[in-house]
């Protein structure tokens, strides 16, 4: 039995309630069936009868969706969505290929330990003829058109050093208690590397000696999410041969996506694989831990001695929390970063109202779909407001980046960081 004829057969275990729709982020946007995981689940099992074909109006169609499962996870005969719309966009790119620019970006770019870091650091030398700088929010904007981009778009400025320029490959720690691996991702590398440079000092703080291979490279979810598995294979082989030399129980990200990844979608990606390729994939998987997770569950942060620090309430600044979806429901982690938030002496958490609720990224959705992508994340931005809350917190580079587009476009004050960037200019731990 072919993969289409199994996607059928799990695909018709929906009962066509419509819990999905009023769970969707996308389908209140539209109000089109074809926008709801129940309208595109009767499209793939349309497809594997043969009643349609292949066209690239059904690429279109399955390619409006964030795979972010809300829809699998309020699914009361618990269908396996995310999964199911993953493998058909595999079956549609077997059948049609991809874009060129795709097919060259996954290919030879994302999986090139050379030749993206050139890339990058010759577009900092050049950005400011393509860019004019927003001060106020630390960015930039397009001054002229550009493929794929939309104009009025929130751009974070490239720095002229990465996050591999700035550290050798082991970060050590005096004194020494424990070592773990550090797996960077694109986005911390290329375009946040202060979030990485917070991870090490917090990390060195509490003994712990990171090493940080050179040879990895793109976790490979965009190419994943995108139906080129060959490509994501490729570089899930590299990173995992790149920590293969690495004697450590943990290795820790700093970003959801790549967590959720290198954690949940690898073994997917090799599930048809023989059992060696299979055991290696779940070994380096169960060591992949979130940094948030490492903190309060390895390293008991909040059961060691504290800050006796006293900040009178009218004094707190307001911080709330945003769940990435492959935080929340890919990893099943969301204590963890709100205890961390708590524990801070001179802010007070409140909680954001649909804090769990996509904010509209989806990786390449927010660039194929970019309007849709600011709609879903204007009720997201409703409630932010709602809250009050100057500081924004959440623990992936796409939801920071999107964040901050939409405070950039409704021209808020709001602050956009990641979780170990709030953490490090409070000093944390405070002893």
């Amino acid at each position: 039995m072919n993969e289409l004829q199994e996607l059928k057969d799990e695909a018709a275990r929906c009962a066509k309630c419509g819990t999905c729709l009023l769970n969707c982020p996308l389908y209140p946007e539209t109000y089109l069936e074809q926008n709801s995981s129940r309208g595109k689940l009767a499209l793939i099992e349309s497809l594997a009868d043969g009643d349609i074909s292949v066209s690239k109006r059904l690429s279109q169609i399955l390619s409006q969706c964030l795979i972010c499962n809300t829809c699998g996870e309020g699914c009361p005969n618990q269908v396996k969505t995310e999964k199911i719309f993953l493998t058909a966009r595999k079956e549609l790119y077997a059948q049609q290929g991809l874009p060129l620019p795709k097919k060259l970006i996954f290919r030879y770019i994302l999986s090139s330990v050379r030749f993206l870091p050139a890339l990058l650091k010759a577009g900092s030398l050049v950005q400011g003829f393509l860019f004019k700088k927003i001060p106020k929010y630390s960015g930039l904007r397009l001054r002229f058109p550009f493929p794929l981009l939309d104009k009025k778009r929130f751009i974070p400025a490239l720095p002229k050093k990465n996050f591999m320029d700035l550290y050798p490959p082991v970060v050590p720690a005096a004194p020494e208690t424990m070592r773990a691996a550090y797996f960077v991702g694109c986005a911390t590398k290329y375009i946040f590397p202060r979030v990485g440079t917070a991870a090490v000092h917090i990390l060195n703080k509490y003994g712990v000696t990171l090493t940080v291979p050179r040879q990895q490279v793109c976790c490979g979810l965009m190419a994943f999410g995108s139906g080129d598995w060959e490509s994501a294979r490729k570089m899930a082989l590299q990173n995992m041969e790149a920590f293969s030399g690495e004697n450590v129980d943990h290795i820790v990200t700093t970003c959801a996506s790549c967590g959720a990844a290198l954690k949940k979608y690898y073994p997917m990606l090799f599930e048809n694989a023989g059992k060696d390729i299979q055991d290696k994939v779940a070994a380096f998987s169960s060591k992949i831990i979130d940094i948030s997770d490492f903190l309060i569950n390895r390293l008991k942060v909040l059961e060691q001695s504290g800050s006796e620090t006293i900040v009178p309430d009218d004094k707190k600044i307001l911080v709330t929390y945003h769940d990435p979806c492959h935080l929340h429901r890919s990893q099943g982690i969301s204590k963890p970063p709100r205890d961390l938030l708590r524990s801070l002496p001179a802010f007070e958490f409140v909680e954001m109202e649909n804090a769990g609720t996509c904010c509209g990224m989806g990786g390449s959705f927010n660039i194929a779909h970019y309007d849709l992508s600011l709609k879903i994340l204007d009720k997201k931005l409703t409630s932010l407001e709602n809250s009050q809350a100057k500081i924004l917190v959440t623990g992936c580079m796409g939801c920071m980046l999107q964040f901050m587009d939409g405070v950039y476009q409704k021209g808020k004050d709001t602050q956009v960081m990641h979780l170990v960037e709030m953490l490090d200019q409070q000093n944390f731990p405070q002893n």
